[in-house]
């Protein structure tokens, strides 16, 4: 069976080809003619594309160099760029077709139904975006902060347009979302160039307190972290039930925190022990008194002995 067999009533490309009981009549001229163009769009939309994206990629490499010069956190430029480069590709993309004549008008609504539904799906994700992104701007932090999110603390590792890095102090990572992060209350130990150290220090109520706070004033000067201005402030704090507290409050570069901090603990205890000072500890005195009984206790008892030596 051939196709000259049976009428057959066809097009291709628009090329109208008719087969009629063995009689073929065929537009030749129209078939290559509309070839050629396909073949001619095609290459146009490869050419299109290719050099698209090389402009695309040295568009994104210029507007990368002039963000780094700025004072734009690594972050927001990290998104900037990604933006920019998936605007221009998805403009690349629709122009092509519109080359090869694909109406658009259906697919862009279909893209936008698509795009309201993967919305409702991924809106956590979109708000951790958001946050992030408002975090990157108003920056409450940046790279190599120690800060504390809520009921956690540790040094910012990094910062992404999803979750927030932080290194613990024991070398644990946690990975806050940025919602989270940015509904909790930061604490950034890093945002002033001094910080200030304030410690408790208890002697004995025999000790003379005028020589005990002397000796901490100085015990506390003593330490090479601390600084002489703002002067270290040393008073008595309060009679507690035990002991007379002393408080002292010492500041230091925020960068030399725990060297300040563990150096005044030292310098402070040496101090005492080479003045004789008493540091106390907590003492519980316990006093056994012996109750009177009601004499009518005292009475049944000495009844019901005598019945039972009856």
């Amino acid at each position: 069976m051939t196709l000259g067999d049976y009428p057959y009533l066809f097009s291709c490309f628009g090329a109208r080809i008719l087969l009629m009981d063995g009689n073929q009549e065929i537009a030749i001229e129209e078939i290559e003619a509309v070839m050629n163009a396909s073949g001619f769009s095609l290459c146009l939309v490869i050419i299109t594309m290719v050099l698209g994206l090389l402009a695309i990629r040295l568009f994104l490499t210029v507007v990368k160099r002039l963000l780094l010069v700025s004072s734009l956190d690594n972050a927001l430029i990290r998104f900037v760029t990604t933006s920019i480069r998936v605007l221009l590709v998805v403009t690349l993309v629709l122009y092509s077709m519109s080359l090869l004549e694909i109406p658009l008008t259906s697919m862009i609504a279909v893209l936008s139904a698509a795009g309201v539904a993967i919305g409702l799906a991924i809106q956590d994700s979109i708000a951790n975006v958001a946050n992030g992104l408002i975090m990157i701007g108003t920056r409450p932090f940046k790279v190599g902060d120690y800060v504390r999110i809520g009921d956690d603390e540790g040094t910012i590792e990094e910062l992404r347009l999803m979750n927030t890095v932080l290194s613990t102090v024991d070398n644990k990572k946690l990975i806050l979302p940025n919602k989270t992060v940015f509904t909790s209350r930061i604490e950034n130990f890093n945002t002033n160039p001094i910080r200030r150290i304030d410690l408790v220090f208890t002697v004995d109520y025999d000790t003379d307190l005028s020589m005990a706070l002397d000796v901490t004033r100085k015990a506390c000067m003593s330490v090479p972290a601390v600084l002489a201005k703002p002067a270290p402030r040393v008073e008595f704090y309060e009679a507690a039930a035990s002991s007379l507290n002393i408080s002292a409050w010492c500041w230091c570069a925020t960068s030399e925190y725990w060297n300040a901090y563990f150096g005044i603990q030292r310098a402070v205890y040496d101090a005492y022990m080479e003045h004789k000072i008493q540091i106390p500890y907590d003492q519980l005195m316990v006093s056994m008194r012996n109750a009177k009984r009601p004499a009518a206790k005292r009475a049944a008892k000495a009844t019901a002995g005598q019945e039972e030596r009856k």
